[in-house]
């Protein structure tokens, strides 16, 4: 069962990192995107971030995905259950 994680607070990133299985994803929005390079280099998941955070610029990290409101909903719908990092 894939797990979709919602990292919203930068400070929950590591304990975010441990709890990541194969298959999982993770989206990155507001503080969050502080983790960007550290989720990237865990590549345990997919990862992608909200297109309109301006904290990622139009060049992500490589394995980050930058996500527009659609594919967003893709992602919670693609997963059995989610999860947020506050």
């Amino acid at each position: 069962m894939a797990t979709l994680h919602i990292l919203s607070n930068s400070a929950a990133a590591a304990s975010c990192v441990r709890a990541i299985a194969a298959g999982d994803r993770v989206v990155l929005l507001a503080d969050g995107v502080r983790a960007v390079a550290a989720l990237a280099a865990a590549k345990a998941a997919c990862v992608g971030v909200v297109r309109e955070e301006e904290s990622v610029a139009a060049d992500p990290p490589s394995g980050v995905q930058l996500l527009s409101y659609r594919d967003f909903v893709d992602w919670v719908v693609a997963c059995e259950r989610s999860v947020t990092w506050t």
